[in-house]
């Protein structure tokens, strides 16, 4: 299924969030109708340095704007709770500028901005499975590049703690995962790279806890095997549960992943895959971007597989279906 020519440039790198030293704390106050340059902050920053930087509210919902030494702007509104952030690696020297404001405008009280730097990441390659351990609640950071178009799976599990998987892009757009995995408490992410860009994997817990973990990120193939545009109407058929569906029908074999993407601009779609004995292979409702839906199926016999098209509330519209083998 994966293409040995997938352009996935194999640049992983670690690092521990609990290993952190702070460079820079300072304290200010929203006030209503102040100056919002008061809110600003310069911190002197070095190239290859890698940052986390956290907006801590006094029960209040922060965001932060915030500009690079090379110019990349970046916005954050819920990063860590209600506290905004971002962690970047540096790619030039020079002053990072944070301005720090309420969510909601007219919004008064004390904030305080801190920043931290994180210890150098540690490199592997895209298809190798990393064992680690987090300690003291803290997470482990991995950085990726990829190409435009390419698509990796990322996987976090553990049978230690309720796994927690956070993706950020390069413009500081984040993704999160908690029980997405293959089973019990594991997460999994799917993405699919829109331009060439360096991604941000944290692997964490979801109730600060410790113990070991397991991360992979495997390639997933571009190869098409169905595209089907279709429609939920009025007069599509009903399910046990009064839900209306489209069904479709693929061929597979034993061993084979079908990666699925149900993509709708007209309703919030639903996708289930059933086994050729027509019990229930996978559910998803927002396993892909937006609110469309993403299923990675692994195939233990041969035969026809099911796969039904539904909405999340009762809505009727367009959809396309592709599966990629």
């Amino acid at each position: 299924m994966i293409r040995s020519s997938l352009a996935v440039a194999a640049l992983l790198a670690a690092s521990s969030l609990s290993a952190q030293e702070e460079i820079y704390s300072a304290e200010g106050s929203f006030v209503a109708g102040g100056d919002p340059s008061a809110n600003r902050h310069v911190i002197p920053v070095e190239a290859g340095m890698s940052i986390e930087v956290i907006v801590y509210g006094d029960n209040i919902d922060t965001t932060v704007n915030a500009t690079l030494p090379d110019g990349e702007t970046l916005y954050n509104d819920d990063y860590e709770g209600l506290d905004a952030g971002f962690t970047r690696t540096m790619t030039s020297g020079g002053a990072l500028e944070i301005v720090a404001a309420p969510l909601s405008s007219g919004t008064t009280g004390t904030y305080r901005v801190v920043v931290r730097t994180l210890p150098p990441p540690e490199s592997i390659e895209v298809g190798d499975v990393v064992n680690g351990r987090l300690s003291d609640g803290g997470g482990m950071r991995y950085e990726l590049s990829g190409q435009a178009g390419d698509r990796i799976v990322i996987d976090l599990k553990s049978y230690d703690f309720d796994a927690y998987l956070t993706l950020t892009e390069a413009n500081g757009n984040e993704l999160t995962d908690d029980d997405g995995g293959d089973e019990g408490y594991n997460s999994r992410l799917h993405y699919m790279f829109k331009g060439d860009e360096t991604i941000t994997i944290t692997a964490s817990s979801l109730g600060s806890d410790s113990g070991r973990f397991e991360l992979s990120v495997s390639a997933l193939s571009n190869d098409v095997a169905a595209s089907i545009s279709g429609r939920l109407t009025a007069d599509s058929p009903r399910g046990y549960d009064g839900t209306r569906y489209e069904r479709h029908e693929i061929e597979g074999e034993a061993g084979e992943t079908l990666t699925i993407m149900l993509d709708s601009d007209e309703f919030d779609p639903v996708l289930y895959v059933s086994n050729p004995d027509g019990s229930n292979l996978i559910r998803d409702d927002d396993g892909g971007e937006n609110n469309n839906s993403l299923a990675v199926v692994s195939l233990v016999e041969d035969g026809v597989y099911a796969i039904y098209v539904t909405s999340f509330s009762e809505s009727q519209g367009a959809y396309t279906l592709t599966i990629y083998r």
